[in-house]
C-alpha cells in the first residue's frame, strides 16, 4: 500500500477532495481515536478545508480538544466500514474503532494514523472559529500535509478510471444507497 503513497503538494491539496464525495472525518488525542464519514467536507480556497461536524459526534469533541481533523477519501472498496462508521457512535460503543475492521498505516513525519484503502489524505489544523462552530457546526483549517495514491491521482490530477475500481470515491445518498464516481470525459481544448 504504502509504495503508492505519495506526497500532494499543499497547494494542489484541495483538489483531491474537489470531487464531492463522501470523505472520513477523524481525529484523536492520545489513544482516544474517532472516525465519522461526511458528505458535507470540502474545499473553502486553495489551502482550507471545511467540514460541518455535529455538535453529539464524538468526533467532534476530539476534533475540539486536538486542534485538528484527518481527511480521507474512502473508496468503493471501503463500502461496509464507511456504512458501519456512519451508523455506530462512539458515544455508544467505545470499541467502534475496532469493531469496523478499519486498518490503519503510518507516513513519515505524520503523528496520525492514516486509514488504508482510502484515495487521498490531508492532515488539517482546524483555525478558531467559535461563532461558526458553535451555530453553524462548521469547521474550517489549513491543510498542514497532504497524499494521495499514485495509482488514482498524480501530476495534481484525478485520474480514477485508471486505477484499481476499490480507490473510486463513493457520493452518498441515503439508505445506505452510493454511487461510485464513474467514466471520465475530456473536453477537446482544455
Amino acid at each position: 500500500m504504502m509504495q503508492h503513497v505519495k506526497p500532494v503538494d499543499i497547494s494542489s491539496a484541495y483538489r483531491v477532495f474537489n470531487l464531492g464525495g463522501t470523505v472520513f472525518v477523524q481525529s484523536s488525542v492520545g489513544d482516544d481515536l474517532d472516525i465519522m464519514p461526511a458528505s458535507w467536507v470540502c474545499p473553502l480556497d486553495y489551502s482550507k478545508m471545511s467540514a460541518v461536524v455535529d455538535s453529539t459526534h464524538y468526533t467532534r469533541k476530539l476534533i475540539e480538544k486536538s486542534g485538528y481533523m484527518v481527511l480521507s477519501t474512502p473508496g468503493l472498496g471501503l463500502q461496509q466500514e464507511v456504512m458501519y462508521l456512519g451508523t455506530v457512535s462512539k458515544n455508544d460503543n467505545p470499541g467502534k474503532i475496532e469493531d469496523s475492521g478499519i486498518q490503519f498505516f503510518r507516513m513519515p513525519d505524520c503523528e496520525f494514523p492514516l486509514i488504508e484503502g482510502c484515495a487521498a489524505w490531508a492532515v488539517v489544523k482546524i483555525i478558531a472559529e467559535p461563532h461558526n462552530q458553535k451555530t453553524y457546526d462548521l469547521f474550517v483549517g489549513n491543510i498542514v500535509a497532504a497524499w494521495a495514491d499514485d495509482r488514482v491521482f498524480s501530476n495534481n490530477h484525478w485520474h480514477l478510471e485508471k486505477g484499481p475500481e476499490s480507490l473510486r470515491s463513493l457520493h452518498y445518498c441515503s439508505g445506505g444507497h452510493f454511487y461510485a464516481i464513474g467514466k471520465a470525459v475530456d473536453v477537446d481544448g482544455y
